[in-house]
């Protein structure tokens, strides 16, 4: 059973005023609620949560309770628990880059079926690599088609749940991010990156049409994963401990930013420009750190009608 709710613009909630009433757990809560999320789910749905996970070595993954919150009202509306995955790294000298050793370390983390509330699971199988093929919009894109793993595509609705951090070579990881790239099986994600290197901190930074080409593979895999469970997505962004780098990367240095709340839409280019333009506000320039004009990245994913950059703004007080 399909269902879809779209909302309108872009809701935050922020990270002050904390009380006993008013704690993050009832801050995410009224978030879903008042954005419109809670009224998109219908019994009977199978909602596949993408979560971020963090790589052994990184320091300030979200806590599981932050993902959970969201499960557990999706499981009460559905009445069926939803399905919460993440996927497995590209390089074998890193820990998640296997099935095996990817739970160990995803338990060692803190995630689980039991903290997440959810059945927790591998996108894309045990191997990484089982998903279906879906177009990413028009017939002369570069990429024509992706393979999104199995456990984003073979649901009713999907929800995008990101850590945002900055990106050497996106210039900002959150919605567009990882409700494409993150959602594809391994395989699909090594051909998407054929010709750059993903792993700056090795020193071999890809020249500039190494990365438009990889940020225009990037967001067209974005419309190959919202086609494979028809346009029913929603996105929550989670600005809190927002790092240099993705926590896939085996370190952590410092964020940049701590914690300025959580953003919802159904827009995915609105949701992360707002996210952006709070971090880039309180931060300064995130340019000068990550190299990438993001501003460049969202109006790229506006000309492929992904979304609208300039998008409303509510406020929850």
């Amino acid at each position: 059973m399909k269902g879809n709710h779209k909302m309108q613009g872009v809701v935050w909630v922020d990270a002050e005023n904390m009380a006993v009433d008013n704690t993050v757990t009832h801050k995410l809560i009224r978030l879903i609620r008042e954005s419109g999320i809670g009224s998109g789910f219908s019994s009977g749905q199978r909602v596949s949560l993408k979560v971020n996970t963090a790589e052994e070595g990184y320091e300030y993954g979200l806590r599981p309770r932050f993902f959970s919150i969201v499960a557990s009202i999706a499981h009460a509306a559905t009445q069926k628990l939803p399905v919460l995955c993440d996927g497995q790294r590209l390089v074998d000298y890193w820990k998640r880059s296997k099935g095996n050793t990817f739970l160990e370390v995803a338990e060692a983390m803190g995630y689980s079926t039991e903290t997440l509330g959810g059945h927790f699971v591998i996108n894309g199988g045990f191997s990484g690599d089982e998903g279906d093929l879906f177009p990413c919009g028009s017939p002369d894109s570069e990429l024509g088609g992706v393979e999104v793993g199995t456990a984003v595509c073979r649901s009713d609705m999907l929800g995008v749940l990101s850590h945002v951090t900055l990106h050497p070579m996106f210039g900002l990881s959150g919605a567009l991010f990882n409700g494409g790239v993150d959602c594809l099986s391994a395989r699909e994600r090594t051909r998407l990156l054929h010709g750059a290197n993903p792993y700056i901190f090795n020193g071999q930074r890809p020249g500039a049409r190494e990365l438009q080409r990889f940020q225009q593979r990037a967001l067209e895999s974005h419309l190959g994963v919202s086609a494979s469970v028809e346009d029913h997505v929603f996105y929550v962004n989670y600005l809190w401990d927002v790092t240099p780098q993705p926590e896939y990367y085996p370190y952590s240095a410092k964020p940049v930013i701590e914690n300025l709340g959580f953003l919802a839409s159904s827009d995915p280019v609105a949701l992360d420009a707002a996210s952006f333009s709070l971090v880039d506000e309180r931060r300064g320039s995130c340019r000068e750190i990550t190299g990438i004009d993001f501003r460049e990245v969202l109006r790229a994913a506006e000309s492929l009608g992904i979304g609208k950059v300039e998008g409303k703004i509510e406020q929850l007080s």
